[in-house]
């Protein structure tokens, strides 16, 4: 489970953060990976967010990220890997500061921070930056199987915490986001992970 957990929270964080992993590529690389090496810009993107984004010791991230390498079966690159990923230690602080003064910061298209920012001229830095903030974990309790505050009961006898949403009387927000089979009941339909909207 924790395994898993670290594939999504690397998958998703990959994700979310793309144009900064990749405007850090280009600031460390003279020539972009292409071709069947492609893989390796994205091994290099999964090593900058660990020692970025995650509490991974930054041992860990680079000796795992290296040998990431043999897993995609460019064990000759390891060195070049390395090399990216001891150049960006070196230079993160620089990089951030010149990442933060680019119009990549918000970590949006270009074209889609253009139209919020024409849309709500006073709050769309708030909007692009809401917008980046890890979402809750939201649930729908199936009155068909329990009450709202039943279920509480079961999630809070399973070790985890919800809260009650003020206007949706079936609406549950958990503290942490959890494998949906901790969730009691979840395989058989007592609760679904719908977003609160």
């Amino acid at each position: 489970d924790k395994d898993k957990a670290l594939l999504q929270e690397l998958c998703f964080g990959v994700l979310r953060t793309l144009s900064q992993l990749e405007w850090m590529i280009q600031q460390l690389m003279e020539r972009p990976m292409t071709g069947k090496q492609r893989t390796v810009h994205y091994l290099i993107m999964v090593g900058f967010y660990q020692l970025l984004h995650t509490r991974i010791p930054a041992h860990a991230a680079l000796a795992e990220t290296v040998e990431g390498a043999v897993v995609i079966k460019r064990p000759q690159l390891k060195g070049l890997i390395n090399g990216v990923l001891r150049q960006f230690q070196r230079r993160q602080d620089e990089l951030l500061a010149e990442f933060a003064q680019s119009d990549l910061r918000f970590l949006h298209p270009s074209w889609l921070v253009k139209r919020i920012k024409s849309a709500y001229p006073q709050k769309w830095e708030a909007i692009l930056e809401a917008n980046n903030q890890r979402p809750p974990m939201w649930l729908r309790v199936n009155r068909n199987h329990h009450t709202r505050d039943a279920w509480l009961d079961l999630l809070t006898e399973a070790g985890l915490t919800g809260f009650p949403h003020p206007d949706y009387p079936d609406a549950v927000r958990l503290e942490t986001p959890a494998q949906v089979h901790a969730l009691p009941g979840f395989d058989e339909g007592w609760v679904t992970v719908p977003d609160a909207s």
